[in-house]
This record gives structure tokens, sequence and C-alpha cells, in this order.
């Protein structure tokens, strides 16, 4: 599977045909899995029940196992040994260590080439948590692709996934209309690019440092409603 736009094809590949190979049923359960996993962002430590995905994705327990492994070898789960996978939990060290890394990995990619964002890419009142969230890192992946280094986008399509619930939190919280605020100078700054590169990175880390310092803010409510915990105590998917 290719990481990015800018993955080279894989050997042997026959260009002849424009038609893809049918995907594997693991690459199917991964997919759903993930999509899953955007949608119960909120909820993390969840235990993630083969036969329960299995049964509500109509697959069987070893495509959803190889799934299962693939995304927790990724980082974007995680495994206890006896007990199953899970959610990851919200903590504030791992949380900001992912921001440190992004953010030096979005910053390099920025400065590596000069992406263009679509004029239609626009932040709405309307937009629900998910979407919102969603948007910023589409921003995110963007760069990444534009700067032609495939282990750039694997890095920061990691940070997206891992701290999507914290920026789901964030959009459902008081602390939206900050978020939407930076959103749109981030989007109007990128829409610029070729004349204010140095605009783009102030406004790019700026909407960082934004989602950066509600970690501990995020991870006390969180845990105040406690939705992470020990396994034991999680809620199941």
């Amino acid at each position: 599977m290719r990481c990015c736009k800018n993955a080279p094809p894989q050997r042997g590949a026959d260009t002849n045909f424009s038609t893809e190979p049918e995907p594997a049923k693991a690459d199917i359960a991964y997919d759903a899995i993930r999509r899953i996993l955007h949608n119960n962002g909120r909820v993390p430590g969840q235990h993630l029940r083969e036969q329960n995905l299995a049964s509500n994705l109509d697959l069987g327990r070893t495509p959803i196992r190889e799934a299962l492994q693939r995304l927790a070898a990724e980082g974007k789960i995680q495994y206890i040994p006896q007990k199953g996978f899970f959610t990851r939990p919200m903590l504030e060290g791992t949380l900001l260590d992912f921001y440190v890394v992004g953010s030096e990995t979005l910053i390099s990619a920025l400065n590596r080439k000069r992406p263009q964002i679509p004029e239609s890419w626009a932040v709405a009142d309307k937009l629900s948590p998910d979407e919102l969230a969603l948007t910023a890192e589409a921003i995110f992946t963007r760069i990444a692709e534009e700067a032609s280094n495939c282990e750039a986008c694997k890095i920061v399509q990691r940070f997206c996934f891992c701290t999507h619930p914290l920026r789901m939190e964030i959009t459902a919280s008081e602390l939206r209309p900050a978020f939407v605020e930076s959103l749109e100078k981030l989007i109007a700054a990128m829409s610029e690019l070729g004349a204010a590169t140095n605009l783009v990175e102030s406004a790019l880390m700026n909407h960082l440092d934004l989602e950066r310092d509600a970690v501990p803010r995020v991870v006390q409510e969180v845990n105040e409603r406690g939705l992470t915990g020990l396994p034991g105590h999680a809620k199941s998917l």
C-alpha cells in the first residue's frame, strides 16, 4: 500500500490496466476499523473486541485480527497481553510528544515545497467537531504530501490519527471559536503561500500551539469523565 501520492509504484505492477486489484479482506477491515476509530475518537480506552467488529463489519475474525495487529504496530491502537486491543488512552505526556514531532515535521515539509490549498477548503460554524478536526488534518496531510517525502507523510499521518481525539474535544468545547478562527487564518495564509511563506509558517505554528496548549486541560476533563483508566473499566466496540 502506498503511503502517499509520492510513493513509487510497486515492482511488477502492470501499467497496461487502469483498474486496481480487489483489496484484501484485511485491508478492507483495516480501513473500516480506522473509520470506526475516527467516529469514536472522543472515547479513548475502548476495548476493540474481535468478535464484535467481525459481526458489525460482516467479516471473519482473521482479517479483523490482522487489521488490529497492523493498527497496533503503527501505534494507532494499543495491544495489552492477555487482554486484547484497545483505543489509545489520552495521556498528556504522549500527546505533547506528538506535537513536538508533528510540528517539526510539518515545518520542515513546509519549507521543502510550496503546497497550494484548494479555495474550496473553508471553515463554517455548522461543521461538526469531526469535520473541523478533519479539515485541519487535511491541511497537515497536504503539507506533508507536497514535500515529496514519504517518511514525512507517515509521521504526519500518525500525528493526525493519534491527536484526532484531542482535536475532537477542542472543537466540541468552548475552545471551538478560537480553533475555528485559527484554522481560518491558516487557510487564508496557505492560499497566499507564493508571496508569504513566513506568514504560512507563522499561521501553522499558531494553530499547532493552540492545539498543544489545550492538551493538559482536555486530558484532565477526559479523565474526569472516566473514559480512560484501566482497560477493565473501558467500554467496548
